[in-house]
């Protein structure tokens, strides 16, 4: 595959640690971060931990933060005022004893856009005692790459860890998708790509040079999943792969300045984690043939 070259971000957060090749060593010869399983993702909740994570290979999503997790945050957050009220109200059904209280600017609801809300914007400065901090979330392809291959993570359920086997099992009951979405996980992690949920495109991933602080992603990827024989699964297609499907999702990529990518995955009746070597990946780039290029 040629690498098309990414856009460089203007105003990126350039973070100090290096990504995924230095996580390994570090890790080997340190604890293991403890992170739970809730039947439904993997979410880690130490600051320390989701600094070193996130920073170092870009792993997960903040629950309450855009893009990057927000960690020992002295700012104040800004608040819709229905957010706030949603926050108090679960402070009222889940008491604690100890609450952290943090500094907030709560401002109008803004449902409707119109000319003047930024001059009647009114905001108030307020105290957050809910209690709710930043989390940060892995996917289950996430977890059980820095479970088992890069052997960073302890998943706990009920106060019971799990090993390989029972992780793999419990992910595969969970997500009907889960082993596609490792293997391929698996296969662009070990190309040093920095791999990233691709629903806002209509994808499955995105791929990142060195990460999202650095570059804009270069590659939509949509899964395509066949049994040995080119007999296409159609219980792991999440989407239609017919012709005119394929061009209206390339001019979406377009607009974005990405490439739309088809990763074809052929599995065995039997997938082993321990062992891909039975899996074939194909990647195939979709490309629109313009006549007035051409002719130019």
């Amino acid at each position: 595959m040629e690498i098309i070259n990414p856009r460089p971000k203007k105003f990126g957060k350039f973070l100090p640690n290096v990504p995924l090749p230095a996580i390994r060593e570090k890790f080997r010869t340190s604890a293991k971060i403890n992170c739970k399983f809730n039947e439904f993702s993997v979410h880690i909740n130490d600051p320390k931990d989701i600094k070193l994570i996130f920073e170092m290979g870009f792993f997960g999503k903040g629950n309450f933060s855009r893009s990057y997790p927000q960690y020992n945050n002295e700012k104040p957050d800004i608040l819709r005022i229905r957010q706030y009220d949603k926050r108090m109200e679960w402070a009222s059904k889940n008491p604690l004893k100890f609450r952290n209280n943090k500094k907030i600017i709560i401002v109008q609801d803004s449902d409707g856009e119109y000319e003047d809300y930024f001059n009647e914007l009114q905001p108030v400065y307020s105290v957050d005692r809910s209690g709710m901090r930043e989390v940060l979330f892995l996917s289950l392809e996430e977890a059980f790459f820095l479970a088992y291959c890069v052997e960073a993570l302890a998943i706990e359920v009920e106060s019971q860890y799990l090993d390989p086997d029972t992780l793999w099992a419990s992910f595969s009951k969970c997500d009907p998708y889960f082993v596609c979405n490792y293997v391929a996980y698996n296969y662009f992690r070990t190309k040093n790509w920095i791999v990233k949920p691709g629903i806002k495109f209509g994808g499955d991933f995105l791929l990142y040079k060195e990460g999202p602080s650095y570059y804009h992603a270069s590659y939509v990827v949509i899964l395509d999943v066949f049994h040995e024989g080119r007999k296409r699964v159609e219980a792991l297609t999440k989407r239609s792969m017919d012709n005119i499907s394929l061009l209206c999702l390339n001019r979406l990529c377009e607009t974005a300045g990405k490439e739309l990518m088809v990763c074809e995955i052929t599995l065995p009746e039997e997938v082993d984690y321990k062992d891909l070597t039975n899996v074939t990946i194909k990647e195939i780039i979709i490309n629109r043939c313009s006549e007035s290029i051409e002719r130019s």
